[in-house]
């Protein structure tokens, strides 16, 4: 289960574009806090801290306990808004939940066993890399084990074949395909879907002595004009 991260918030006294950029220059990454009993509140976090808060085994799924005004909110971060650039959380939205109410959360699906898989050359196909899943706050995981060995060609794993936690529901069908081992396609095979797909390979240009690309000759009937 997803390990809490305590995380402290001090209130946004001042609002707009002007304040928000200026709490940015000096290492604040401004958001707000709603949800579960909670008035909407404008707050502003560290960026380091909650660099380290999201960068945990559990990624954006990790349970923060947030500190504001001497009390503590279980939230999640939510919506999270990235410089496209730098790379860097610009604004953070705190989810507030109840801990004894499921909640909607995608978890990553990890596979073992990708060493056991049947010796027949078959190839392995991760389909689903995360599930939604419908879970209380306190026993959201950090991922979905799915356990891949003896699979061989043609077979099949499928999101009923994953473990949830107890008290926990997919949101997702239960027949849905997670993993395949498909057979290897042939050079042959390859090139004639990528015909059959409308995909031509260019050919490779001719080089003359120099290592450059030779000129094509004209076409019969065609008269090469010199340059002017």
């Amino acid at each position: 289960m997803s390990k809490q991260v305590t995380l402290t918030a001090e209130p946004r006294t001042e609002l707009g574009k002007g304040p928000t950029g200026r709490l940015r220059r000096t290492g604040r990454v401004p958001g707000i806090v709603y949800g579960f009993e909670v008035e909407p509140t404008a707050v502003h976090v560290d960026a380091l801290e909650l660099y380290h808060a999201l960068h945990t085994e559990a990624g954006r799924n990790v349970m923060i306990r947030l500190e504001l005004d001497g009390d503590t909110t279980l939230v999640f971060a939510r919506d999270l808004q990235i410089h496209p650039i730098r790379q860097e959380v610009v604004h953070v939205d705190f989810l507030a939940v109840d801990r004894n109410a499921q909640i909607s959360v995608e978890v990553p699906v990890h596979l073992t066993g990708e060493d056991d898989t049947a010796d027949d050359d078959g190839v392995l196909n991760q389909v689903l890399y995360t599930v939604p899943i419908a879970v209380k706050p306190l026993d959201v995981p950090n991922y979905l084990e799915l356990d891949v060995s003896g699979m061989a060609i043609g077979d099949v794993k499928r999101v009923e074949d994953l473990t949830l936690p107890a008290g926990a529901d997919f949101e997702i069908e239960a027949e849905r395909t997670v993993v395949t081992i498909n057979a290897p396609i042939s050079e042959e095979a390859l090139e004639s879907l990528e015909a059959d797909a409308g995909i031509e390979q260019e050919e490779p240009q001719a080089l003359d002595e120099e290592g450059t690309a030779e000129a094509a000759a004209p076409d019969e009937g065609e008269t090469a004009t010199d340059e002017a």
